[in-house]
Order: C-alpha cells, then sequence, then structure tokens
C-alpha cells in the first residue's frame, strides 16, 4: 500500500488518500453486486436513501419528477442511524443508497457494506475536484459519490470580543491568551466548547498539526492517534480545560444550543458546513458573528479539515446500476450544486458547485461577510498528511470514550489517546491486518 498526495490547482496541498491494495488482505470478496431491482406495478424501478443533509428531500422530489424510470424514497438520518445502517446492511436489510463520512468508507469496503459502483459512475469523475474523487476511490475502484469537503475556519462573537478589547486569534497561543483575558473579564463567558463527543472538531487539528491517525507503509498499516502532532493537540486542550476556559457540553443537544444563545460561548471552529447550522440555531445573534482563519501552530500557515462525506451504493441495493445513477444525479448534476450549497449548507466537492456565484454570496448572519473566502483559502492550506484507515470508527469510538473520561476528570488528554492508540492497534490487528 502507498499513500499518494493528489494536487488540485486550485487548492494547492489538499489530500493524502490511501490508495490500498486491499486484495492484498484478502476481503473484498464480500463486494458483490447488486440483484435485480425493486419494481413497482407499472416497471418503475425505486431506489431507497438515507441521508442528513438538509434539503435533501426537495431533490429527491425533483429528481422524481424529472424521471420516469425510477423512483427514490428517502430517509433523513438522525442520531444513530449509522448505526442502524450498519447492522442492516449486515442483515441483508438495508437501504440502497446512503450518504457516508469518506472517514468511516475504507472499512465499509474492507467489510463488504459498499459495492463497487466503477462501472457505472466512471464518467463522472472530470465533475469533482481530484481529491475528493480520490476519496471514495480503493485499488482503482469507485465506491462512491463525493458530496462535500469539510475545511475548517473560526466563526467568532465580534460583539463579544470587542466588549473585551480582545483581537481575533491568529495563533494558537494566541487564542490560549484570549481565552484566559475573556475568562478573567467575564466568568459567564468562555472562548469555546470542548464537546469530547464531535470528533470532527479533534480531526482538523490533527490534519492542521500535519499528523494522521493512519500511515502506509509498504503492504502494513501503522496507527498515529498518540502521534506528537496529536499530542500538541492534546496539550493545548489539556489547558484550556484545567483552566475552566472552555464548556464541555455535547454538539447538537439542546444544552450546547442554550449556551450559544445565552452568550456564553465566542468562538466555534468548524468545518465549512457548520455556518448554516449556526444561524439555523442561534437566529437571534444575526449579525454578531464573523469567520475568520482558525488559529495557526507556530510556525506555520496550516488549515484543517474534518472529513467530507459521499453517496454509496451498499452491499444488497436491489439495483446498484439505478441506485448509483441517483447517487450521480444528486451529487454531481449541475441542476442540484445551488441547493446543496444555499440550502444544504455544503462546501462542494464538484468543479461547477466551486464556480457558483451561489457558494460567494454575502451572509447576513455574520454581517454580509462573503464567509466562504475564508473557507476557499483553508482549503489552499490543508496539509496533505491525512489517510483514512480501515477501522476508523474503532479509533473514533475509542477515542471519544476516553475523552468522556478525561471531561470527567479521569485521566489527561495524553493518557486517553495512549489508551485509543491501543484500541486501534488491537482491533487491526484482530481484522488479520498488518500493523507496523
Amino acid at each position: 500500500m502507498k499513500a499518494t498526495k493528489l494536487n488540485h490547482p486550485r487548492f494547492g496541498r489538499f489530500a493524502t488518500v490511501a490508495v490500498a491494495s486491499i486484495a492484498s488482505v484478502a476481503l473484498l470478496a464480500g463486494c458483490s453486486g447488486g440483484g435485480e431491482g425493486a419494481t413497482t406495478a407499472d416497471g418503475v424501478t425505486t431506489v431507497d436513501f438515507w441521508g442528513w443533509v438538509p434539503g435533501l428531500e426537495d431533490l429527491v422530489t425533483q429528481y422524481n419528477d424529472s424521471h420516469d424510470d425510477v423512483e427514490v424514497t428517502f430517509h433523513r438520518m438522525t442520531g444513530d442511524d449509522g448505526q442502524k445502517v450498519e447492522a442492516a446492511v449486515d442483515a441483508g436489510a438495508g437501504p440502497d443508497l446512503v450518504q457516508l463520512s469518506t472517514h468511516n468508507l475504507p472499512d465499509y469496503v474492507i467489510s463488504g457494506r459498499v459495492q463497487d459502483i466503477t462501472d457505472y459512475v466512471s464518467d463522472e469523475e472530470t465533475k469533482y475536484t481530484p481529491a475528493s474523487w480520490a476519496s471514495v476511490s480503493l485499488d482503482g475502484k469507485v465506491y462512491g459519490l463525493p458530496q462535500g469537503i469539510g475545511p475548517a475556519a473560526t466563526m467568532y462573537r465580534t460583539d463579544i470580543l470587542a466588549q473585551y478589547g480582545i483581537a481575533v486569534p491568529t495563533t494558537w497561543d494566541e487564542y490560549v491568551e484570549a481565552a484566559r483575558t475573556l475568562h478573567a473579564a467575564n466568568p459567564d463567558v468562555y472562548i469555546a466548547n470542548m464537546s469530547p463527543s464531535e470528533i470532527g472538531q479533534w480531526a482538523q487539528e490533527i490534519q492542521q498539526a500535519e499528523s494522521s491517525w493512519y500511515g502506509i507503509d509498504g503492504d502494513s498499516w501503522s496507527v498515529g492517534v498518540n502521534d506528537a502532532g496529536s499530542q500538541l493537540v492534546a496539550k493545548r486542550w489539556q489547558t484550556l480545560l484545567d483552566e475552566g476556559l472552555v464548556t464541555t457540553e455535547q454538539v447538537w443537544t439542546p444544552e450546547y444550543w442554550a449556551l450559544v444563545n445565552a452568550d456564553k460561548i465566542a468562538t466555534i471552529t468548524y468545518a465549512a458546513w457548520f455556518p448554516s447550522l449556526l444561524a439555523e440555531n442561534a437566529a437571534d445573534s444575526t449579525g454578531k458573528w464573523a469567520v475568520a482563519p482558525m488559529p495557526t501552530n507556530a510556525g506555520s500557515d496550516n488549515a484543517g479539515d474534518s472529513g467530507g462525506a459521499a453517496v454509496v451504493v451498499l452491499k444488497g441495493a436491489k439495483d446498484a446500476e439505478a441506485a448509483a445513477e441517483v447517487a450521480a444525479w444528486m451529487n454531481g448534476s449541475d441542476d442540484v450544486q445551488d441547493a446543496l450549497i444555499t440550502v444544504g449548507g455544503l462546501f462542494p466537492s464538484t468543479e461547477f458547485g466551486l464556480a457558483s456565484e451561489k457558494l460567494r454570496t454575502p451572509q447576513p448572519f455574520f454581517g454580509d461577510q462573503v464567509i466562504n473566502d475564508v473557507f476557499i483559502d483553508a482549503a489552499a492550506e490543508t496539509p496533505a498528511t491525512w489517510v483514512d484507515g480501515p477501522n476508523y470508527g474503532t479509533a473514533q469510538t475509542a477515542i471519544t470514550d476516553e475523552f468522556a473520561k478525561v471531561i470527567n476528570g479521569d485521566q489527561t488528554f495524553l493518557e486517553a489517546l495512549d489508551k485509543a492508540q491501543a484500541a486501534t492497534v488491537a482491533d487491526l490487528e484482530s481484522r488479520g491486518l498488518n500493523v507496523e
């Protein structure tokens, strides 16, 4: 196996994709093609689609209205639906299409939960950025259609920082000092929320530090959950936690949004898809937010990325070709890009979407700032170091389980990383994979 760096002419250094020689692991035999398609009485093929992007219901309606031979039904994913998909696929009762984090795709490929759709979608490749297309490709085969990328930036309360005379932090050292100044001035206000379960916020800082949970050396995987970059990030958040400078609510809960709406959170550093959700859940603070580059590490201009998503055809899909064609339209059609940007809140994977003026419209919630200019710059500054591995879900669970103990005061972030490292390595070895 080897890691291939992909350079996009627009974004420069962008992503590292593990082009894995999966055949050497001898685990792809379970990735069989779909059977006969389920059809209605009038001969229309039905495709079941599970996803979470806002506005997908309208796109499904648009698809159904414009296609006579296929009818799509849609289920909006919430909560633990991701785990339900895995169980359903393993039981032979999963949907045809599902939206999936690209972090989890290698695991789905090796476990045989997704189908090779190369023959159905090869002509779609030119629509997408090289990096996003490579994120759904393994060993020369395509297992999904990209749907969004996640370059990160910092959303901040202009009024709160101005009230206490705090400049927008440009480095993480400045960020820690700003946290101290802010909390000393008003103990009820915090620089940020550190959620133990929101792994994307952790991963984007790991990538910014030019680290990765995984690496590839020949036919072996390496694991770097506790590598030098991860330790750098861990020490930073340990300081903020120990000094009581952050809150620790789970993101997406009423408690979290209550903090945001009570003017207690000064900054949120997250991916390009988060601003639309912030505007939706904190509408009363319209005009009080702005977006800046995420703080940088000393001596570096790197930004980070929390990962993208894809729509994949699952094992057992009733008609793999029809499902792949639906995914291609939902993700890559020129007709859907503006809706994915304006309603879905996605940072697009397609060249057409990246050229859309809808991506560069002023945002009233952010004081009419063209916030995506910041995210586009972040994409250009994201280092090509991240490699997704075959047990990302295991690593994520191990990390979040151990981080919960950190929040409870039972251990440090560094101790948590060591335990998650051991758990990730042990799981890879239990699967019969080589680990250096």
